[in-house]
């Protein structure tokens, strides 16, 4: 052991030897040379450079993208693959109307900025627009927000005439549009006229030609519908049915009109304001000549039938107003007039004999009423009445003798019983005076006093005896008396468990439960 402890103190200081030359060599190593910087200032003054410089405007297509809150991507030029990465923060991608995406070639505005923690180089975007395409796009987008909000598209559609005689086609005239228009109709329908406003359909120019053409069609008015539009082909050939100016007067145009641009899948402004678009100008010709000639021959045959069943509708209604004009007249006669005249004279011939009749039998009424009402009045009558009234008057005052006899009979009874009540009265007041004085002599020889006490003294006596005999009497001894729920006095076999019991005691009462019930022997008890 301490040999070892001598062998960690050689080493030690050795160490500390050693670590002291090293410090010495590092300290005179490390010193800087005069008017030199560190990494972290010379990043932090060249971002400070780099932010006196700019904007600048770039271009060039995203190669790499990375879309957070932020948005992270490398532009590359694409004549020699150079890359530039660069960042757009969320408050400027908020501002831009597309989400980019990788392969857009985009022109982007903003500054250079150099990050200190790596001293990696980045390109701030402040702004991005797309190039080529995207640009086109983007300019078409907020043309269509622009007629949307004007109402060009909104607007009232209105419906295509079924019949259609002359139709107008605003078309290249060397397209294959017109000559598919001009097959279809002819097919279908050759009686339709079809009048030709040629006009450029790509190009510079094409739309300064369309709209010419256009109001060229409405300028002559001989045409039930027209149809605008071209065949297919690239996006960029399709560009003249976009113009501002054009989409306004085909919204504009006060003859019903068809859009037909290019090919099923295609679609331009033209297609929204017109009053109704067609998937090619085939279609719109199909739809133009709906009705074919078959159908209008068999429309003329309808129709014939119609104007024939019409005319022999009112020759039977005229037939009918003929026949009913005749029995007007009939009924117009001056025999049909004489014969109603005869018919009301017997009418009214018939009800004067009735009322007649009425009148004559309400007089005999009138006259039997007043026979019988002049009889009451005669003599024999009067007198047999008057003696009806006698015999009445004496029954009646028979009747009242009768019952005055039997009151005075009845008084003269009464008189008699009260004299013999008074007798009686007499007799009985007698006997009570003579009790009386019996009382008061006894009551004056005894001792009233004595007498009194002795009767309290047996009251006392009697109720002492009473209480005795009070069941109520021994609670004051410490006893109760236990009730059950109806106030019937228990014994130990009508309880059960849980039962509710009162208690009377001598100065109250006590509700308690049952939670044990424990029986005596009736033998120890003894």
């Amino acid at each position: 052991m301490p040999q070892l402890f001598d062998e960690s103190l050689l080493d030690s200081e050795t160490q500390r030897s050693s670590v002291q030359n090293i410090s010495m060599i590092d300290s005179l190593e490390e010193r800087p040379s005069e008017g030199s910087w560190s990494v972290s200032e010379f990043l932090h003054q060249t971002d400070s450079f780099f932010k006196t410089l700019g904007p600048f405007v770039i271009y060039g297509e995203i190669s790499e993208i990375k879309s957070y809150n932020h948005i992270y991507f490398k532009l590359k030029d694409s004549n020699d693959g150079s890359t530039l990465d660069c960042v757009m923060w969320q408050s400027y991608r908020q501002r831009i109307s597309f989400e980019p995406k990788a392969g857009d070639k985009v022109e982007l505005n903003g500054s250079i900025s150099l990050f200190t923690k790596n001293g990696q180089f980045k390109f701030i975007a402040h702004s991005m627009r797309k190039l080529g395409l995207g640009s086109i796009m983007e300019r078409l987008n907020e043309l269509k927000r622009k007629l949307e909000s004007e109402g060009y598209f909104s607007r009232e559609k209105r419906s295509i005439p079924r019949f259609v005689n002359t139709v107008g086609v605003v078309t290249s005239a060397d397209g294959r549009a017109i000559g598919d228009i001009i097959k279809t109709i002819e097919h279908r329908n050759p009686l339709i006229n079809i009048i030709l406003y040629p006009s450029l359909v790509q190009g510079a120019s094409a739309p300064q030609s369309l709209l010419s053409a256009l109001n060229l069609a409405i300028e002559h008015n001989q045409c039930d519908v027209i149809i605008i539009g071209r065949g297919g082909g690239s996006f960029e050939d399709l560009l003249a049915f976009f113009d501002e100016e054009l989409v306004k007067a085909v919204a504009q145009c006060p003859i019903p009109i068809i859009s037909a641009v290019g090919h099923e899948a295609d679609y331009a402004f033209t297609d929204f304001a017109a009053d109704m678009r067609a998937a090619t100008p085939t279609r719109a010709a199909e739809f133009v000549s709906s009705i074919l000639r078959s159908d209008l021959y068999n429309s003329v045959e309808q129709y014939v039938k119609k104007m024939s069943d019409a005319i022999f509708r009112i020759y039977d209604y005229e037939c009918m107003n003929f026949e009913h004009l005749c029995s007007r007249l009939k009924n117009s006669s001056p025999q049909l007039y004489v014969d109603n005249i005869s018919k009301q004279v017997d009418l009214l011939i018939n009800r004067l004999d009735s009322a007649s009749a009425n009148t004559v039998s309400d007089y005999e009424r009138r006259l039997n009423s007043l026979k019988e009402r002049l009889s009451v009045f005669e003599p024999s009558y009067y007198l047999e009445q008057e003696s009806s009234k006698v015999k009445n008057c004496l029954v009646r005052m028979n009747s009242a003798l009768d019952r005055q006899l039997f009151d005075v009979s009845e008084r003269l009874n009464y008189e008699h019983r009260v004299l013999s009540f008074n007798s009686l009265i007499d007799k009985k007041i007698n006997l009570l005076k003579d009790r009386l004085k019996a009382l008061v002599n006894d009551a004056q020889s005894s001792d009233v006093e004595a007498r009194f006490n002795r009767l309290n003294q047996e009251y006392i006596k009697q109720v002492t005896r009473l209480s005795s005999l009070n069941p109520l009497y021994i609670l004051n001894r410490g006893y109760s008396i236990t009730f059950d729920k109806n106030d019937h006095a228990v014994d130990i076999d009508s309880l059960k468990k849980g039962d509710i019991i009162t208690t009377m005691l001598s100065d109250g009462r006590v509700k308690s439960e049952i939670i044990e019930i424990q029986k005596n022997d009736k033998a120890s008890i003894k």
